[in-house]
């Protein structure tokens, strides 16, 4: 089963959804809300839910549209959440303006849990231009975190990170954040590059492969197939690619069928015995 994490405009809080195939989705507790923010802005904007090794779900999210600190709890359940934390990721790099985005993933090789977002930093000149990077740090255990580095710079405004292991690689799509919030903009929209290696590099940096104005992409294994979904969010509707190999997709959208009026979403793959709990409790 999977289960999708998602914000909506008209609440900013952690909503769920579930599916037995990744196509045909039904929102829980009947879109509303399952989490509320209690820290920082008290917002849950991009909520990423992961599950780590040892089992335990991690949701980390966005604290508000200016911050140093992204917001991140703990589940065993995807039910019943820890309280509520900031993790200060950027607070030791000077004149950092935001920390958008926040997600997860596992890195294999180094045994390490790679925690990834979006910040722009006020330019040594003091522009203040939303030029976006991607940016990381690692850690083993959710207590103690590595100081911020550099994760992805390709030369422009980058947002929305997402990583997936697939095919013996590491395969990142982000959104190029250049151009304008208009029809006929000609980037707001998803790339991707593959690494050897968690930390990268990212090399092959492929054209566009979503229609431009679309953002928050996360990715998903589907039987053999790579599912992409993502927002359209002038429009206000979701879209979905698929791919077997991670650099030609083609369209699903006609096949997909989302809950109502989703925002910047995840998915992740759960037993049976979660997403049934999770049917029962949160019907």
């Amino acid at each position: 089963m999977y289960v999708m994490s998602y914000f909506r405009t008209a609440a900013e809080a952690l909503h769920l959804a579930i599916s037995d195939d990744g196509l045909q989705w039904q929102a829980l507790n009947q879109n509303q809300p399952v989490l509320t923010g209690t820290v920082g802005t008290k917002t849950l904007r991009d909520p990423f839910v992961f599950q780590a090794q040892d089992g335990q779900f991690h949701l980390f999210a966005t604290n508000g549209w200016k911050a140093d600190s992204i917001v991140h709890a703990t589940s065993p359940n995807l039910i019943n959440w820890s309280e509520q934390e900031l993790l200060p990721v950027m607070a030791g790099v000077p004149n950092v303006r935001n920390c958008w985005a926040p997600e997860c993933f596992y890195d294999y090789e180094a045994k390490l849990y790679r925690i990834i977002w979006s910040s722009s930093v006020t330019e040594p000149n003091g522009s203040a231009d939303w030029n976006h990077r991607i940016w990381s740090c690692t850690t083993a255990d959710f207590k103690s975190y590595t100081p911020a580095q550099l994760f992805l710079d390709p030369g422009y405004s980058v947002i929305d990170a997402t990583v997936i292991r697939f095919q013996g690689q590491y395969l990142l799509a982000f959104k190029d954040e250049r151009g304008e919030n208009r029809i006929g903009t000609n980037w707001k929209a998803m790339r991707v590059c593959f690494a050897p290696h968690a930390e990268g590099p990212w090399t092959e940096i492929s054209e566009l492969i979503t229609p431009s104005l679309t953002e928050g992409p996360t990715m998903f294994q589907r039987e053999d197939h790579l599912v992409m979904i993502f927002d359209h969010f002038i429009e206000d509707y979701f879209g979905a690619m698929q791919s077997d190999d991670g650099i030609n997709w083609q369209s699903i959208t006609n096949q997909m069928q989302f809950p109502p009026g989703p925002r910047h979403a995840s998915v992740l793959e759960v037993t049976d015995e979660v997403g049934q709990n999770l049917m029962k409790q949160l019907a």
